[in-house]
């Protein structure tokens, strides 16, 4: 991978799961938030608004269906596979106790049905069956777009039908008629029932009505409540800790004392991710740690990664695949003005830290005009492997520079898949020899049957004086890698007549031709190679040791 003038390489998440687990686990935040910050506070608004958004964009037009059971989202009777992590986990918990086992939103789904259904997820969980159930409670705050344990969607869209035309029929009086929030109300005696239920043993329950816990001592306030907030019991007194955490760390931010905030950080990724805390405090140090974590402290990370290494270098990696898309722009704005080697490895390597969250906004940026922003953009979408950005990959392979090309050819190679192939295969003919090359070798390395037959036509173009010896050289060997024995007819014309012309130029292909055909085993071409191998030099060498893996590989075939 070359990024700028070197190379970093870093694993990638499982794509299918991560395309509804980070959608899910901002859901989860959203969930969150309504507890987290007063009635009101902007960032309830901006975290519902990116959940909604997020998950409409995974769902990609289609609707989306989860089955829910006690060890999270299932992957079974048509639900959507989920990347298991604390804030999954913990969404599913949440529907799990509210007797929901199958959960269906419909692609048109409107951030006003997720605001109502979240808020039902706040209430209580044995409030809800005096409310009719979660599916009367969504009923009786008009959810539209979201279903709770339909098996058929024909009969989900058969009921929005009716209730949409009910509501379209109702006179409603003012706000008094909807409740003072102007939301439709719930079922009569689900509002009792839940004021019956002590809130403490609510399983979200709101910072407004938690008794707040002792202010922190004056002096290094921001480090004590951390350790206050590993050491605290309870999951409501450890929420409202962390939110008092995140109001210490946005004063921090304000005088830019962004330096004491990396160990808070560090600190909250681990409660975050450590298995021995319940799943309602992970999921608060989650959101804490996401809140610490944004606005001006993202480009001062951004910066420090850019001249820090070591293990501090490990952390920051961390720090940005816990922030996920938040953390791309940034990081692809140092990445084009990185002076040094060592800063474009750090910037990039964080960036296939961050993995399929980062894929869509990275394609955005291949229509730069920057070639080397470009060719950066396509070495990372190659090292994340997401299957999506083939597509405005493929598009990229007509950029005038070839050094971006090259780089997209190395990059499909790595996502793989037939649009893959496909696009490479067209490359065969690129009038800049060094692609094509490119183009031949990652065909190769792929494996791609598809390309068999055109690999076999351009080593078989004419071409008496082999101009383009590197190149049908280099289809040779490929040919060879991909093992399909349609190729051997192609191979074993290489041998035949006398080439006047250019003699060791044709030697030397066709000892790469000699070594294919070892390679794919094939018992036609015995003859030849035999009768090549009687004569001398290295093209005898190497038509004997063919003719003997041919052997070796019919023998082993027969017993």
């Amino acid at each position: 991978m070359e990024i700028g003038r070197g190379e970093d390489r870093m694993g990638n998440a499982d794509a299918p799961r991560r395309r509804y687990g980070a959608p899910l686990a901002e859901l989860h935040k959203a969930l969150k938030a309504l507890g987290f910050y007063p009635d009101g506070h902007p960032r309830r608004a901006e975290a519902m608004e990116r959940a909604c958004r997020l998950l409409r964009d995974a769902m990609g037009g289609a609707e989306l269906v989860l089955v829910i059971g006690k060890a999270g989202f299932l992957a079974t009777d048509g639900g959507a596979a989920v990347e298991q992590n604390p804030m999954t986990l913990a969404l599913a918990r949440e529907l799990f106790i509210r007797r929901v086992r199958r959960l269906t939103i419909l692609p048109d789904l409107s951030g006003a049905d997720l605001t109502a259904f979240l808020s039902l997820l706040t209430l209580d969980h044995r409030a809800i069956p005096a409310a009719g159930g979660m599916e009367g409670a969504m009923a009786g705050k008009g959810i539209t777009t979201i279903w709770a344990n339909e098996l058929d969607l024909t009969e989900i869209l058969r009921k929005r039908r009716a209730f949409e035309a009910a509501a379209g029929e109702a006179t409603p009086e003012g706000p008094a008629a909807a409740g003072e929030s102007g939301e439709p109300p719930l079922p009569a005696g689900a509002v009792e029932a839940a004021a019956e239920i002590p809130l403490s043993f609510g399983v979200l329950g709101t910072f407004d009505e938690l008794s707040a816990p002792e202010p922190p001592p004056p002096g290094g306030e921001v480090e004590e409540l951390l350790a206050r907030l590993d050491l605290e019991y309870a999951d409501d007194r450890y929420g409202e800790l962390a939110r008092l955490l995140v109001e210490e760390c946005d004063r921090l931010k304000e005088r830019e004392e962004f330096g004491r905030l990396l160990p808070i950080l560090d600190g909250l990724l681990g409660q975050g991710w450590n298995r021995a805390k319940s799943l309602v405090k992970r999921s608060y140090a989650l959101l804490a740690f996401e809140q610490a974590a944004s606005g001006a402290m993202v480009e001062y990370l951004a910066r420090l990664l850019e001249e820090t290494g070591g293990d501090e270098r490990e952390l920051l990696y961390a720090i940005f695949r816990q922030l996920g898309y938040q953390a791309v722009d940034p990081l692809i704005e140092r990445l084009a003005l990185a002076e040094t080697l060592a800063a474009r490895r750090n910037l990039a390597a964080a960036l296939v830290a961050v993995g399929e969250e980062a894929a869509g906004l990275l394609a955005e940026r291949l229509g730069d005009e920057r070639w080397y922003v470009v060719r950066n953009v396509a070495s990372i979408l190659g090292e994340i492997g997401a299957a999506e950005c083939v597509a405005p990959l493929a598009e990229v392979l007509g950029h005038p520079d070839g050094r971006v090309r090259r780089e997209v050819v190395r990059s499909l190679a790595m996502i793989g898949g037939a649009g893959a192939e496909a696009a490479l295969i067209g490359l065969l003919g690129d009038p800049d020899p060094s692609v094509a090359r490119q183009a031949v070798v990652s065909l190769g390395q792929m494996r791609s049957r598809s390309a068999v037959e055109p690999l076999c036509a351009l080593i078989a173009d004419y071409d008496p004086l082999l101009r383009s010896l590197p190149l049908k050289k280099e289809a040779v060997q490929a040919l060879g890698r991909i093992g399909d024995r349609r190729a051997v007819p192609a191979l074993s014309e290489l041998f035949d007549g006398r080439r006047l012309l250019a003699r060791q130029r044709w030697e030397e292909l066709r000892i790469a031709a000699a070594s294919a055909l070892g390679l794919l085993g094939d018992p036609l071409p015995l003859l030849i190679l035999e009768r090549f191998a009687g004569g001398g030099g290295r093209l005898a060498v190497a038509c004997g040791e063919a003719a003997a893996a041919i052997r070796r590989s019919m023998e082993a075939s027969h017993g």
